[in-house]
């Protein structure tokens, strides 16, 4: 198959619209296979894929920030349906409407397309904020932990035959290899 500007074009758009590479590859009609041999085969098409992912990840990036700082509306739900948002029904003074009983009348809230507006809550993430702070300062925010492994390494001109003699002698002094009786520094005395 052979790479043309409107494949390139709409295999650039699909990767920094979806991040994804398999989801690029399906919307221009290639293998993920061919996608990669143009990219190995050309340098056009491998800095053109490079520049698409990085707007891609700043799409994302974006999102990320959106949903950790201004947050996204969870629907409520009660026993598994929505709740659906009302008010009270007023007159032309803005006195509430009541029913025969004196109860005020409600009506349904409605969106701009004119369905019922559902209640919801706005929520934020703490965890997309967290790595959006070690992306941007990871000197300060990053995770700091050490790993110190001390010890010896005790190197032989012993064969193994020499190995195992030492061993069984050991074994017969009644001596466990890797332990070491306690010093009574009776000498010092």
């Amino acid at each position: 198959m052979k790479l043309t500007p409107e494949k390139l074009t709409a295999f650039c758009a699909a990767l920094a619209e979806a991040c994804n590479v398999g989801k690029a590859c399906t919307a221009v009609g290639i293998s993920r296979m061919t996608a990669y041999t143009w990219r190995k085969d050309m340098p056009d098409f491998a800095a053109a894929w490079d520049d698409a992912m990085k707007a891609g990840l700043l799409a994302l990036e974006d999102e990320a920030h959106r949903r950790a700082f201004e947050g996204v509306d969870d629907p409520l739900t009660y026993q598994g349906q929505f709740t659906y948002l009302y008010r009270t029904k007023r007159d032309a003074d803005g006195n509430p409407i009541r029913d025969e009983q004196g109860m005020p009348v409600q009506e349904p809230v409605l969106d701009a397309a004119g369905n019922h507006k559902i209640a919801a809550v706005r929520k934020y993430s703490d965890t997309l904020a967290i790595f959006l702070l070690k992306a941007h300062n990871p000197e300060k925010y990053r995770d700091n932990a050490r790993l110190e492994l001390a010890g010896q390494l005790a190197v032989t001109d012993m064969t193994e035959d020499e190995i195992r003699a030492e061993l069984a002698a050991l074994a017969a002094a009644g001596v466990v290899p890797g332990t070491a009786e306690p010093d009574d520094v009776s000498d010092l005395v």
